[in-house]
């Protein structure tokens, strides 16, 4: 069991690149990143995030003597929950989960009664818009980092990925594009992001071949695109969270329990908010450690709050809602199902192990090969 760690976290590293183009941020740096960022004047600097390449992952699946296992990279830890929604929106923010409040892929809104599955804007368990507009952005809204630099006028921040930014669908289209904007003239923040290994992950397992076979194409392709930089030129490589091979468990496997829930579970299923009838307050920890052992942390609302495990600034005030009357954070390889039917994945993630919340640093200077 892993605690995060948000004095080296992926709001601590969007700090330093903040702190670097002269934009204020409100979070410590990365001392080691700092020392790096200021050894002199780069042009660009590009963060390149491969979403589930933990540090367990690159120890799994790395080739030996490749590229990436070449690379004396550092060691930090991923926000809670440990999962792309959280994590990425905390490097693409600087926030912490508890102030930004895209905390997983489900989130309840109560004052519009829907849970919604926020990166698509879906109702919970079905293909139903959960709004016109994007539920989470009109609730939580934030300025991206690469926003923040563009306007500071110190630079231009962009970002390169299938889904925002520049968009692109491929691995080659990801560094090509990331290349064409580090060749235009001015100075440059680039934030580029790519779905795997994570995406692999889910559907295979960790530890399948085809997993390897992802890594390998990223180590290569990294190796290519590190050779060609230049001197003012500087390349930071890490990951969002890793996953494990899940466990699922399921209320409905314990009717008694199952009908204590007002609503379904949200958040993740190894980061489970519980929303609990009143009545069955008191009753609900005695049955859910019945049900379900020591694989989860049960909080109390207050006592998730008080943690840690959401960031360590002042939360936004919605939060509290947002984790139910109860949170279970899974500490091993299980995870929280209402229902069988809703369980379609091996790969998980957003729990407390080691493997999902070890991440890996790797810095890449422009001049210097490996």
């Amino acid at each position: 069991m892993q605690f995060p760690d948000y004095t080296r976290c992926g709001v601590n590293l969007a700090a330093s690149i903040l702190r670097y183009f002269g934009v204020q941020a409100s979070h410590q740096s990365l001392p080691e990143l700092d020392a790096v960022l200021n050894e002199r004047a780069w042009r660009n600097v590009v963060v390149m995030l491969f979403d589930g390449m933990s540090a367990d992952a690159l120890r799994r699946h790395a080739p030996e003597g490749g590229f990436l296992k070449r690379q004396r990279g550092e060691v930090i830890s991923a926000v809670f929950p440990s999962t792309t929604t959280a994590a990425t929106t905390s490097l693409i923010s600087g926030q912490e989960p508890g102030e930004h409040g895209w905390i997983g892929w489900t989130v309840h809104f109560e004052d519009i009664g829907k849970s919604v599955d926020i990166f698509l804007n879906r109702v919970q368990f079905t293909k139903e818009p959960a709004g016109e507009t994007s539920v989470a952005l009109d609730h939580f809204p934030y300025t991206a980092i690469t926003e923040l630099i563009t306007l500071s006028g110190k630079a231009r921040g962009e970002s390169v990925s299938p889904y925002h930014g520049v968009i692109v669908n491929t691995l080659d289209g990801l560094f090509d594009e990331t290349k064409k904007l580090m060749r235009e003239q001015g100075r440059h923040y680039l934030y580029a992001y790519w779905p795997d290994p994570d995406s692999t992950m889910h559907l295979h397992g960790i530890g399948h071949a085809e997993v390897r076979r992802r890594i390998e194409e990223i180590d290569e392709r990294l190796s290519a695109f590190s050779s060609a930089l230049a001197e003012d030129e500087l390349v930071i490589v890490t990951a969002d969270h890793g996953l494990v091979d899940g466990e699922p468990e399921f209320f409905e496997d314990h009717p008694e329990l199952e009908a204590m829930l007002r609503i379904a579970p949200s958040v993740e299923p190894r980061a489970a908010a519980l929303y609990v009838k009143s009545e069955c307050l008191a009753a609900f920890p005695r049955a859910f450690r019945e049900a379900f052992g020591d694989h989860y942390l049960l909080y109390t609302q207050k006592e998730a709050l008080e943690s840690g495990l959401f960031g360590v600034h002042p939360r936004r005030a919605e939060l509290p809602a947002l984790i139910g009357d109860y949170f279970a954070a899974s500490t091993g390889p299980h995870a929280l199902y209402l229902k069988r039917e809703h369980c379609n994945l091996i790969g998980m993630h957003a729990g407390l192990t080691e493997q999902e919340m070890n991440v890996p640093l790797i810095i890449l200077r422009g001049g210097s090969r490996a």
